[in-house]
């Protein structure tokens, strides 16, 4: 049964809440395939940080995390068996939680693939960014890149921002970046553009997925967009059945 997406009302304040969880509730929340950020400190106080893909866990007391392939040097320099590190992943669950803990490299190995093992952690930090019920959604829209236009999935939307994805091989988009995603009414000449800034960033099975936070703009179209949006059993998508496309 279509439905339409509920009428969604901006909060002023966003509240952080952070949680302490057990090591191996935390890996609950952490999806396999999802890029994270590691950074390592030795133990005459050198830091250095990487992205790296979570690949799992073994039931026990290991994680396994892919070691990264650029900046060779670096990588034999920190990663080392007994360094410290600390662990901030995106997570799909708890509303776009973050988790962060920090733990110790057990192993690294490089043959026959290059894997490093870290220990479970005892407790880390589930951080719960966003408060606002967020709508799964299923719209195409265009991101203008100079002299081209980068294709993007809308996945879901809130009062204060949006999610999205698109393939891997385009352009890297960081923290704060001002964007704007447009919207182009299947049925109409109406576009709508969601403005705002790049919260966060994830890789997953090939995709680059971002979250967004509005500005007072995308705000606005943000909320002419839900009312033309339905449910149709899965996702949020255009309605079918509006006056202007009669």
């Amino acid at each position: 049964m279509i439905q339409s997406l509920p009428q969604l009302k901006a909060k002023k304040y966003r509240t952080v809440r952070e949680d302490i969880v057990i090591g191996l509730r935390a890996v609950a929340f952490m999806k396999h395939g999802t890029t994270t950020q590691v950074q390592i400190k030795t133990p005459v106080g050198q830091t250095y940080r990487s992205d790296c893909t979570f690949i799992g866990f073994d039931g026990e007391k290991r994680l396994f995390f892919s070691l990264p392939t650029e900046n060779l040097n670096q990588v034999n320099q920190f990663f080392i068996e007994g360094y410290r590190l600390a662990v901030d992943a995106v997570s799909d669950e708890g509303e776009g939680a973050k988790v962060r803990f920090a733990s110790k490299i057990s192993t690294v190995l490089k043959a026959p693939v290059n894997l490093v093992v870290v220990e479970l952690p005892q407790q880390a930090k589930l951080i719960q960014q966003r408060k606002d019920n967020r709508y799964e959604l299923n719209v195409k829209g265009e991101v203008p890149l100079g002299s081209r236009r980068l294709s993007v999935n809308l996945t879901d939307i809130s009062a204060g921002g949006c999610g999205f994805s698109f393939d891997a091989i385009a352009p890297v988009f960081e923290k704060h970046h001002q964007i704007a995603i447009q919207i182009q009414a299947p049925d109409s000449d109406d576009c709508f553009v969601l403005s705002g800034q790049v919260e966060n960033r994830q890789q997953k099975w090939g995709m680059q997925r971002y979250g967004v936070s509005f500005d007072r703009g995308g705000l606005k179209h943000c909320e002419a967009l839900i009312k033309r949006l339905v449910y149709d059993g899965s996702h949020y998508i255009f309605n079918p059945h509006t006056e202007d496309a009669k």
